[in-house]
């Protein structure tokens, strides 16, 4: 009996009743309505608002310092508040007292301020839930720029998404030509802008510039900066030409100037991040690989998707290939000469097919051919050591111009700052350092500074304007590799080393995209292929291997080309 006793006597139970705890509530809020025991008196704006230090300090950690310090108005029954309004007291205490308040579109702006300089985070953020509902073309900037102010996150995150995915219904509200320079800037620089057109971007950022031309147009130059107009039509850039913001300013006039080169010349771009808005991309940048040999010589071409460091196959080339070269040249890829005689052909890759073609090509092996101002140049190469040969493709004809100044074969060839620099290479008894550059519009050859090493069969490419050239054989009979990397600055006029590859190699391949280099295959000294890719970051100076190609591989060309996304699920992974 006494261990039953003793049992009960430490058994528990919470009784809750949520009908008592709510009509508590609601008979606090009775008594601070009718200032039955108030103790304390809010003025705002010289009206009076009873209530309770105990309630309200319970409610906020404002009030509960205020009312526990040594403030005076811990002292006095009046608390002044100066920072809110009586449309929004009212129902801040109700909610303090109840849990409840009514929101609507004339009171919740005010309400969050009031919430946030109270601190009654629960009042915060079911306002900021009721704005968040109401989110729209015309407010979303203010409602962004209020959330970041009074730090609600939530809120924030959906103006902001608003704003991008509604961007053009949204460049018609005042408060987007209010807008202060740098939230404009990064507006119309932002990757995921919803438009149709990119078009539409400059069409915001004239607009805001027309609201307030005199403060504004001196800001107009760095704006077109953050448009992207590769992803504009010819005819929407020729508009964009005749606008009186551009034809006005010398800066403006340049920059829709390069614009146009990149519709005349896109082949000179390849190697700059291009990225269009997210909603408007439809191409992919990759690295194409072409040819070249190990135990037999190769018809295969690969594309290396830079974006997501993955390899797939395009279709195979008509020809097998090795010892030839390769450009871009308006938007297609042009592969010309090698070892066997085969005629010129063409990658279209809008239509994922190969083109031979009938035209009279050179025909030679270790040439190099490049692009400038959408011409093909193929310079030197057995049996025309010294010959270069231009080609159109608008008329499907090829002019020989002037001659280089040295016998070349197996060598570099680059563009840079609208000029061909021409690295390296052998004759039949010298293996050279030496380099040349030609200027197209003179039709000239001019000697520039030799390189460190003598070099054929290299890797060269141009990043941050200047060259870069790696490995290769430093002599005619193939007995060393050079496993060095040097650069040229043409501003400076020299040539300095860099750091060198983790791996030596020589007839490999080498391009350049956003300030890395990558270096694709060759073979070593005793003609053992390599299949292994490396990255230079030109920034850090810093060589890695980052990859391997399908196959071991020497005397392959790699060529930048603009992919059609169409096709890219199609490409065999």
């Amino acid at each position: 009996m006494a261990a039953t006793t003793e049992a009960r006597s430490v058994r528990e139970e919470l009784i809750f009743n949520q009908d008592f705890k709510d009509k508590l509530l609601f008979k606090l809020h009775e008594l601070r309505k009718d200032n039955v025991l108030c103790d304390v008196t809010l003025r705002i704006e010289g009206q009076d608002f009873a209530a309770h230090r105990c309630v309200l300090s319970a409610a906020s950690p404002y009030f509960r310092s205020l009312f526990t310090s040594g403030f005076k108005e811990n002292q006095d029954n009046v608390v002044e508040l100066q920072e809110i309004k009586t449309t929004t007291v009212d129902q801040a205490l109700r909610f303090i007292y109840t849990g409840e308040a009514l929101v609507n579109a004339s009171n919740a702006q005010d309400l969050l301020r009031t919430a946030d300089y109270l601190i009654i985070p629960s009042l915060k953020a079911k306002v900021a839930g009721y704005l968040k509902d109401t989110i729209h073309a015309s407010n979303c900037l203010e409602l962004e720029s209020l959330a970041i102010h009074y730090g609600c996150k939530s809120l924030k995150e959906a103006a902001a998404a608003y704003k991008l995915q509604n961007f053009v219904s949204m460049v018609e509200a005042d408060d987007f030509k209010a807008l202060d320079f740098e939230r404009i800037k990064e507006l119309v620089f932002h990757d995921d802008i919803i438009v149709s057109k990119e078009e539409e971007v400059y069409e915001a950022v004239v607009t805001w510039v027309k609201h307030n031309v005199p403060s504004r147009e001196k800001l107009f130059p760095e704006l077109l900066k953050c448009l992207r107009f590769f992803s504009m039509s010819k005819s929407g850039i020729a508009e964009i030409a005749k606008e009186e913001l551009v034809i006005k300013s010398r800066t403006c006039a340049s920059i829709i100037f390069e614009a146009i080169n990149f519709f005349f010349f896109p082949d000179s771009f390849l190697s700059t991040r291009l990225q269009p808005r997210t909603c408007l991309r439809m191409n992919e940048l990759a690295v194409i690989i072409t040819g070249g040999h190990d135990a037999d010589v190769s018809n295969n071409a690969y594309c290396f998707l830079l974006s997501k460091n993955q390899w797939a196959s395009l279709p195979s080339m008509p020809f097998s290939r090795t010892r030839h070269g390769t450009a871009v040249c308006c938007g297609q890829l042009y592969v010309v000469g090698g070892q066997a005689s085969h005629p010129m052909c063409i990658y279209n890759p809008n239509q994922n097919k190969w083109f031979p073609t009938e035209t009279t090509a050179p025909i030679r092996q270790h040439c190099s051919v490049t692009s400038l101002h959408g011409n093909l140049y193929v310079i030197g190469g057995d049996r025309h050591l010294n010959r270069v040969d231009k080609y159109d493709p608008g008329l499907d004809e090829w002019k020989e111009v002037a001659s280089m100044k040295t016998s070349r074969a197996s060598h570099c060839a680059v563009v840079v700052e609208n000029l061909i620099y021409v690295l390296g290479g052998c004759d039949n008894n010298v293996c050279h350092k030496s380099i040349e550059c030609f200027n197209a519009s003179t039709n000239h050859w001019t000697d520039r500074p030799s390189m460190n090493v003598a070099r054929q069969f290299a890797g060269a490419a141009v990043s941050c304007g200047k060259i870069f050239i790696a490995g290769g054989y430093s002599d005619t009979q193939f007995i060393s590799v050079e496993g060095s990397c040097e650069m040229f600055d043409p501003v400076q006029d020299q040539w300095s080393l860099v750091s060198s590859p983790v791996v030596p190699r020589a007839a490999c391949a080498m391009v350049s995209f956003d300030n890395h280099l990558y270096l694709f295959g060759g073979e070593d000294r005793t003609y053992c292929k390599y299949d292994s890719v490396e990255c230079y970051d030109v920034q850090n100076d810093k060589w890695k291997l980052c990859g391997t190609m399908p196959r071991k591989l020497a005397c392959v060309q790699a060529s930048l080309l603009l992919l059609s996304k169409k096709f890219l699920d199609t490409f065999v992974k």
